[in-house]
């Protein structure tokens, strides 16, 4: 990450500064230069740091292993961007550590990770406090991670790698360490009142949210859904047919794979989806790729989506689904095995997401930005879980990084080959899938005993045309699916 700008506004600091206005823990400031800052920090964390005024500050509404406190995330553009936004500086406060246990955590980190070049040093932070860094630590957003204690306390603070081949900590990472500032927390962590990241009610839906959002999927089927969509924009006879080669999965664009085209995921969609009047969308469908689709977007054009980087979620041929808050959220396979399921520090973009293993054993999806994980039968979702093609794995929301919004609700869904499994199961490296085959079953997002015949959606990168899937066509950015 290069916070030279960083650097230099911190530095000017302690000789000159304009007024200082303190509003919430943030303080206004303007350095000799002209240039805004802002000093952020917390009365239960007890450090502060000094950023751009333009970088979004994420207060922590829970503590997350055991730890508490606050994330920079890079400012929102008018571009596109993947997840909402890319974090750039995690403080916070490891209250269940104590100095002495700080060693045993560097072992433990670089014992899991023995096939990546995970390494340990030493730094200074504060300017004279000494902290010890270990990592790159892989994920959607790889960070290294600084343990320092000060005064009895421990310290956890995540630098975030920028872009692949900047993970570790540069000469901008380290003079932006040296700018934290720490001080006695006024208040202690428990007296928040904080749920943790990952508890029951900060993951389910429960109560009167819980019975809304299962009046979506319940109830008489919608006309529009019982029959296929007429579509105004249609493709014409003449469209070309699919043709499936013999020969299985294929390497293709910058290492990623074509999964083999005898391998199909199903719609991961509800038929009560998108039931709003107001989303543009018939009740029962979604369209492909808005905001994104396979590289024409966000994850392959501006470099978020990847094919092959060892530290990194490598996502170039993720889907994105425009869908409604709380709308059902299928397994995307008829077979398989839940790695990982709620929110991590590691995939921090992707807020609240399943990832599930094929029972192929080779292909993983990851679904993300979900609302709230999926209860099936009064049993909540979690890692270890056997799904089938009628298992909820969530429903749809827009949870992602910070303050940044990640844009309308929508299914972010991404495949991998043979990723490899952070300790907690979140995957990361492998290889980008791109599945081409998408089966409209049927099967899990309709009532018991209504009939529909089942149809196979062969994706492409093709001219957007908003029409509908079906077969014989091959279906692009913007078109319609159904389930």
């Amino acid at each position: 990450m290069r916070h030279g700008v960083l650097a230099l506004l911190t530095l000017t600091l302690a000789t000159a500064m304009g007024a200082v206005v303190s509003v919430a823990g943030v303080q206004a400031q303007q350095a000799t230069d002209g240039t805004a800052t802002q000093k952020t920090g917390g009365d239960a964390v007890g450090a502060s740091v000094v950023h751009p005024a333009k970088w979004v500050v994420e207060r922590e509404p829970y503590t997350f292993d055991k730890t508490y406190g606050y994330t920079l995330w890079y400012p929102d553009t008018e571009e596109a961007h993947d997840h909402g936004g890319r974090p750039a500086l995690r403080v916070a406060l490891a209250y269940d550590l104590q100095p002495g246990d700080i060693e045993d955590e560097v072992r433990a980190t670089l014992a899991d990770y023995p096939d990546l070049p995970v390494g340990r040093q030493e730094v200074k932070v504060a300017r004279r406090h000494e902290g010890v860094a270990v990592g790159p630590i892989p994920g959607s957003t790889p960070f290294t991670r600084i343990y320092v204690p000060v005064n009895g306390r421990v310290y956890s603070i995540n630098v975030y790698s920028e872009e692949p081949g900047e993970e570790g900590l540069d000469s901008d990472d380290k003079a932006s360490l040296s700018d934290v500032r720490f001080e006695r927390p006024s208040r202690s962590v428990g007296a928040l009142g904080l749920p943790k990241a990952n508890s029951s009610e900060e993951l389910y839906l429960s109560g009167a949210e819980a019975r809304a959002v299962q009046r979506q999927e319940d109830g008489k089927v919608p006309a529009e859904s019982a029959t296929r969509y007429s579509v105004e924009d249609g493709a014409p006879a003449t469209a070309a047919r699919t043709t499936t080669k013999a020969g299985g999965e294929a390497r293709i664009t910058e290492g990623c794979w074509r999964a083999d085209p005898g391998f199909y995921v199903q719609t991961q969609h509800g038929y009560g989806a998108n039931g709003s009047s107001k989303d543009g969308i018939p009740t029962g469908w979604s369209q492909i790729g808005i905001p994104n689709f396979w590289g024409q977007y966000t994850h392959g054009n501006l470099g978020y989506g990847r094919c092959t980087e060892p530290y990194y979620a490598n996502d170039k041929y993720a889907v994105d689904y425009p869908l409604n808050r709380g709308n059902y959220v299928f397994s995307p396979f008829k077979c398989g095995r839940v790695t990982y399921a709620g929110r991590n520090q590691t995939h921090a973009d992707y807020g609240i997401f399943v990832s599930i293993r094929a029972c192929n054993g080779k292909y993983v999806n990851l679904s993300a930005h979900l609302d709230a994980l999926g209860v099936n039968g009064g049993d909540r979702l979690s890692r270890g879980d056997a799904v089938t093609k009628d298992t909820v794995i969530g429903y749809a929301g827009n949870t992602g990084g910070g303050s940044i919004p990640v844009g309308r609700v929508h299914l972010h869904t991404a495949f991998y080959r043979y990723p490899k499994a952070n300790p907690d199961g979140s995957p990361y490296g492998g290889a980008g899938l791109q599945v081409t085959r998408n089966r409209y079953v049927g099967t899990a997002a309709r009532r018991s005993g209504f009939k529909v015949d089942s149809h196979v959606y062969d994706y492409a990168k093709v001219t957007p045309r908003k029409a509908a899937c079906r077969e014989g066509i091959r279906c692009g950015e913007q078109y319609l699916v159904s389930n």
